[in-house]
């Protein structure tokens, strides 16, 4: 049994330590007036033991330091890898608009996309029931099943939709629905070997602009084959 002792004795400490903690932030001069404490408290640490206040607020002050360098380093590698798309997007669009028949379109891509990191095939599948043959009825089973109501698919495939639209070894891909006056056209598909390359919380705006790129191109071909 806990002695009332022992009980009050826990309770004053936690007491002092609450009105010590309760100055301190009501008087934020205090060790200005008196800068020999600072050298003096000694506070635990793992691997030195105890070290002085002055010396864990350098610490403090370095692990910050650390941490914003290495925000600073990841934001300046994203900023490069968006600027790498950027004109990679950029010379896609201009080769698309150039594009005098639908394998100028398919070279276009195909250099996009050999532009991307971990990116390791493309493939423009043309939604033509003569030209695709059996291959046809695939192609509506992965829309139905991965494109229904959406423009936009990221992610994995089981094994008979992967075969559908590429050879073995990809993993993940990003399957954009190409539209004209609410009629599909084409699907376009991104294949990565990596498994979570393509994930569905990436963000859309630049796969949303090669869609409506495609979308103003391919309509001037009609039918016509590659």
């Amino acid at each position: 049994m806990t002695d009332v002792t022992d009980v009050t004795d826990i309770s004053n400490a936690y007491l002092h330590d609450q009105l010590v903690y309760q100055y301190l932030l009501e008087h934020p001069a205090f060790f200005q007036q008196h800068p020999e404490l600072l050298s003096r408290l000694r506070l635990p640490h793992a691997q030195r033991g105890a070290v002085s206040l002055v010396e864990r607020q350098m610490e403090l002050q370095r692990e910050r330091v650390r941490g914003l360098e290495e925000d600073i380093t990841r934001l300046m590698s994203i900023a490069r890898q968006n600027e790498h798309i950027f004109f990679a997007l950029n010379q896609l669009h201009l080769d698309l608009l150039a594009a005098r028949q639908k394998t100028d379109i398919r070279i276009a891509l195909s250099a996009f996309a050999n532009k991307m990191p971990q990116v390791h095939a493309c493939n423009l599948l043309e939604f033509n029931h003569e030209a695709m043959g059996d291959h046809f009825t695939a192609l509506q089973l992965v829309l139905e099943h991965r494109l229904q109501g959406r423009h936009y698919y990221f992610g994995r495939l089981n094994r008979d939709e992967m075969a559908t639209l590429f050879p073995p070894g990809i993993h993940s891909v990003a399957l954009l629905l190409i539209s004209h006056a609410d009629q599909p056209l084409a699907l376009l598909a991104f294949g990565s070997q990596l498994d979570d390359h393509f994930q569905p919380s990436m963000d859309t705006l630049f796969i949303d602009h090669i869609a409506k790129v495609l979308a103003l191109v391919l309509p001037r071909y009609g039918q016509q084959g590659s």
